[in-house]
């Protein structure tokens, strides 16, 4: 075994050995195009009161994400209706909203993955900022977590809901 020989022989045993892909080096979408594209589509879909099937809805969440949108809960007696929370865009925002998509830029982390993607989005003559924290999933790109700019979180919601 010549030199070129075994140079290319270890580095394709540690290719084997769990090195993770870049998709985004790859061709494959990078975490602001994949944050880009979706609010893009879920504002038309808003404004067309046209939501996302169950399915299609979770398969956009990291699995943890999945599992607490999917735990048991049971409403607190009593309980105030409070403003209607939109997973993707806020409180208050409500099917037929018009929202616009402003600026959308990397916060932190790398576009490769795991990043967080800062959105800046205008509804009801209002301008609004939501942090979407992306991961790369097995197949494509997943969201683990959004923060509004009311500083509360779906995360937090969801695991609030799943408590009670």
């Amino acid at each position: 075994m010549d030199r070129r020989q075994f140079i290319l022989a270890f580095s394709a045993g540690a290719a084997l050995l769990g090195a993770a892909p870049a998709r985004a080096e790859c061709g494959g979408p990078s975490a602001t195009d994949f944050v880009e594209t979706l609010y893009q589509k879920q504002a038309r879909l808003l404004a067309e009161n046209a939501p996302l099937s169950q399915e299609d809805f979770l398969a956009l969440f990291s699995k943890g994400m999945r599992q607490l949108m999917r735990a048991p809960r049971r409403p607190p007696r009593n309980a105030a209706l409070g403003p209607v929370l939109n997973a993707f865009f806020g409180y208050g925002v409500l099917p037929r909203t018009e929202v616009t998509i402003g600026k959308i830029r990397l916060v932190s982390g790398l576009d490769e993955g795991p990043a967080m993607v800062g959105v800046a989005l205008a509804y009801r003559g209002e301008t609004h900022m939501v942090r979407v924290h992306v991961i790369m999933g097995d197949e494509d790109w997943n969201i683990a977590n959004i923060v509004y700019d009311n500083g509360k979180s779906l995360l937090d919601h969801h695991r609030e809901a799943a408590a009670r």
